[in-house]
């Protein structure tokens, strides 16, 4: 089965995310920040009258935080019902994306890839600052390697740790 990977920036390493997971792009917009929230929350943003986690993600990656975020730009993603519109899709039956809607804060979109699912080659144990758990694989594409994330565990972990430190 083929693919599509909306592939975006964090710095010079390509990443990847499944399309149908993504909700839109957007340009970065005014988000207020949490007293007291951990370091990779940016904060909440309004988003046509819905409100958005922001994650900077390069954080989750032990990177220093974006000092100019106003040059970035946000990676919506969909929440469960959207996802579950999709369920005709044999890699999403057992998907379970949130309620609440969430964003990375990246340094830029790059392209989108359609790959065949043997094209996704299992992730290597030697990736540094990034938890396997949070790796699909990797994909070669001529002379650069996309990190494809596991888009669910990656947000299930970045909300867990801001829901503990709210208890």
């Amino acid at each position: 089965m083929t693919r599509q990977i909306a592939t975006f920036l964090l710095g010079d390493t390509l990443f990847g995310a499944d399309i149908l997971l993504v909700r839109e792009i957007c340009r970065y917009k005014t988000v207020s920040r949490i007293p007291g929230s951990p370091p990779h929350l940016c904060g909440l943003m309004n988003l046509r009258g819905r409100v958005v986690t922001i994650i900077d993600l390069g954080v989750c990656f032990n990177k220093a935080p974006k000092t100019e975020a106003e040059q970035c730009q946000l990676l919506i993603f969909k929440v469960r019902q959207e996802i579950a519109d999709y369920n005709h899709h044999q890699h999403l039956k057992d998907l379970f994306m949130g309620d609440d809607i969430a964003g990375f804060l990246i340094d830029r979109m790059d392209d989108v890839l359609t790959v065949g699912d043997e094209e996704i080659l299992p992730p290597p144990p030697n990736i540094a600052d990034i938890d396997e758990a949070l790796i699909d694989g990797i994909i070669q594409r001529e002379n650069h390697l996309v990190i494809l994330l596991n888009i669910p565990a990656l947000l299930e972990e970045v909300m867990t740790a801001v829901a503990k430190i709210n208890e």
